[in-house]
């Protein structure tokens, strides 16, 4: 009974610090900044100001952190990779926003980033793959930036849609609509480009994208990684592929970039960044056995589906026990042999798999029950930390054992 007691008086110590200081306020979900925006008014610049932080969370709710630093921190990261890239995220989240508001969509949702994060997708992974088709076809310039900004706007209102639908089945609507998006565009661009400029086909509009895949089953996103099926195995690289998986969810390949975006994430969670990372190494691992092309292992093209999974079911979705890890393992695995199938059927036809195996993955593990007992699965009730989803987990175990008692 008395080491229940200390355990119980160890978490209040904890939450009593946090709240006492405001230097630990700016991290977990940075309440320091959405109490002080709270308290202005919704008109003039702080309405611009409530938007501007609905945006940096957008950009860090798309690997599960609502932060406004670490949503400022991932786009720090992009501006290193690529600074258009970087741009194109910004406008295409920025009209998410706007459209989310003007629709009055719940002003909870567009604070949080959860309207923004497709748009922020649609805008960085488009600003990748489009413009060099654009350019191999002849097509205009301008034509990549208003797909764009149509996409951004065109998130917001599939986001809601779907976010509708999703709830009778009680998951979240996650990356589907930047799926659809994103694959309706890439599957009508070539046809529209063939009426732009005549002498271009639609077949010859998707040979940068099969050629970038080089008979690998997932297209290369930014079009920079050349053929290296050749190459022997090398635990370094690696290594070095799951760490810059974190990059390849937005579409850049970096180191730094993908630090800075971990230093950010680790902000809102540490607990987030390693199952993050964990995912993308088990699956850059999975992934020597299914592919032989080591260069799209290197690249991070094989961690990124699987960093997602991780995140959502491991720590995210499901207060983080020890059930809710073994089932993002399984997860991870399954997402790992996913993309492979799907890059199979997409990659003839020019198309990138997108978040398409995270999905369907997700969609299914996290439908799965357990039954009684402190390290089973429990859907965690809110979007709090999981640090924090654990410690209450705990203590209403601990008070739960006290009341048998």
């Amino acid at each position: 009974m008395a080491s229940k007691d200390r355990r119980a008086n160890s978490l209040a110590i904890v939450d009593a610090v946090t709240k006492s200081n405001p230097f630990f306020e700016i991290f977990g979900e940075c309440r320091l900044v959405h109490r002080w925006l709270e308290s202005k008014s919704d008109k003039s610049v702080w309405l611009l100001l409530k938007l501007l932080d609905g945006v940096f969370r957008g950009f860090s709710q798309v690997v599960f952190a609502n932060n406004t630093f670490s949503g400022l921190f991932v786009i720090i990261g992009l501006g290193v990779a690529d600074i258009s890239v970087c741009a194109a995220g910004l406008l295409a989240a920025t009209l998410a926003t706007v459209t989310a508001w003007v629709f009055n969509q719940p002003w909870n949702l567009i604070s949080n980033g959860l309207v923004t994060y497709n748009g922020v997708l649609v805008g960085t992974v488009t600003a990748s793959i489009c413009p060099p088709i654009v350019i191999a076809t002849n097509g205009p310039a301008y034509l990549s930036w208003c797909l764009i900004g149509f996409g951004g706007i065109m998130s917001a209102l599939v986001t809601s849609g779907m976010a509708n639908l999703c709830k009778g089945a009680s998951l979240p609507p996650m990356t589907v609509p930047f799926n659809l998006i994103d694959l309706l565009l890439f599957i009508c661009l070539p046809s529209a480009l063939t009426h732009l400029a005549p002498a271009v086909t639609a077949q010859n509009a998707t040979m940068l994208q099969l050629n970038a895949s080089t008979n690998e089953s997932v297209i290369v996103l930014n079009g920079t990684i050349p053929d290296i099926t050749r190459l022997g195995l090398d635990w370094i690289m690696v290594l070095r592929g799951s760490l810059v998986s974190m990059g390849q969810v937005y579409a850049a390949e970096s180191i730094a970039c993908s630090i800075i975006m971990y230093l950010g994430i680790t902000m809102f969670s540490p607990m987030l960044s390693i199952a993050l990372f964990g995912g993308s190494l088990l699956a850059s691992v999975c992934a020597l056995g299914l592919t032989e092309n080591y260069g799209a292992i290197y690249s991070g093209l094989w961690g990124y589906n699987s960093a997602l999974t991780a995140g959502a079911i491991a720590v995210t979705f499901y207060i983080p026990t020890l059930l809710s890890v073994f089932n993002a393992a399984m997860a991870i695995v399954f997402t790992a042999a996913a993309q492979r199938a799907f890059g199979l059927v997409l990659a003839p036809a020019g198309l990138p798999i997108l978040t398409i195996p995270f999905v369907v993955t997700s969609s299914m593990f996290l439908a799965v029950t357990s039954g009684t007992g402190f390290e089973r699965l429990v859907k965690a009730p809110d979007g709090r930390p999981p640090e924090h989803q654990r410690r209450r987990h705990k203590r209403s175990a601990i008070q739960s054992e006290a009341c048998d008692v």
